[in-house]
């Protein structure tokens, strides 16, 4: 049907924004009044300009696949591949704009599919300006209440962190860029090592995700210098249903949490990505 590659562009989004449960999942989401920023000292999430993610595969499951362990590779025999693209697609997202992924489409067979399972990669762009409650310092220079992302890269890892994700400014004149941030570590860079993380009950529903640091095998990374990917399982709070008669789908982003913001403590703003999420109804 025509308007299915649409209907997996919608199913992609659903990996996109459920399964990205980053290092700060417990974070609180940032206080906004008159959309200035409140950034408090143990971080919290907010919206960012644009969320990128690149993306391999994704798979559509009647019942959980048994994921992954330090020595196999997730079992996805309940599951059909929906999309694959070898070299990874890039989703780039704002608030309320469609995505594209260049890659192959495959329609799944009609049933009831329960679970939704991704190969993407680790490191995630986010872009943002705007202004925040206090004067702070950018990480990379500046002080005052307008902050913005720059454009640059650094790692989350166990050990440490990027330290130059952003620049302030006492005026409103900053140009945001993109900053790319990888991800091989869940949790503090100063706790011990964690590969794996879920988080329960999205958006106040049954769904919850799982999210798995792999390394070049495809089994759950041992170390922070071992992964290279991730890896994502979500549980859908209602069925996808796939029918004879399912053409179509309608769709409502919730991208208020996609960026994660902290002071580290000393009034330098770090930025950082954040979870996010997708809700979908195929028609």
């Amino acid at each position: 049907m025509k308007n299915f590659k649409y209907l997996f562009l919608v199913l992609c989004t659903i990996f996109v924004f459920e399964i990205i449960s980053f290092n700060k999942v417990e974070a609180a989401t940032c206080t906004i009044t008159s959309g200035v920023v409140t950034v408090i000292d143990n971080g919290c999430d907010s919206e960012p300009d644009l969320y990128e993610a690149v993306i391999y595969k994704l798979y559509l499951c009647t019942s959980a696949p048994t994921v992954v362990t330090t020595s196999s590779t997730v079992v996805l025999t309940p599951c059909t591949q929906i999309f694959n693209n070898a070299s990874g697609a890039t989703a780039s997202v704002s608030s309320g704009a469609d995505i594209d992924l260049d890659g192959t489409f495959t329609r799944p067979p009609n049933g009831n599919y329960t679970h939704g399972y991704a190969y993407m990669d680790n490191s995630f762009g986010v872009t943002w300006s705007g202004q925040i409650g206090s004067s702070m310092t950018g990480a990379t220079g500046g002080t005052g209440v307008h902050c913005a992302s720059v454009a640059g890269a650094g790692t989350h890892q166990q050990g440490s962190t990027h330290s130059n994700s952003s620049v302030c400014s006492s005026t409103d004149n900053l140009t945001a860029g993109k900053f790319v941030e990888t991800l091989k570590h869940f949790g503090s860079f100063n706790d011990s090592f964690r590969s794996s993380v879920t988080v329960n009950g999205i958006n106040g529903t049954s769904a919850k995700i799982a999210a798995y640091l792999v390394d070049i095998n495809e089994h759950l990374a041992a170390s922070t210098g071992d992964v290279v990917k991730l890896e994502g399982l979500v549980t859908f709070a209602n069925p996808v249903v796939v029918t004879t008669e399912t053409n179509s789908v309608s769709m409502k982003f919730n991208v208020g949490v996609g960026m994660h913001l902290n002071d580290r403590g000393s009034d330098t703003l770090q930025v950082g990505s954040g979870p996010f999420q997708a809700i979908m109804a195929a028609n």
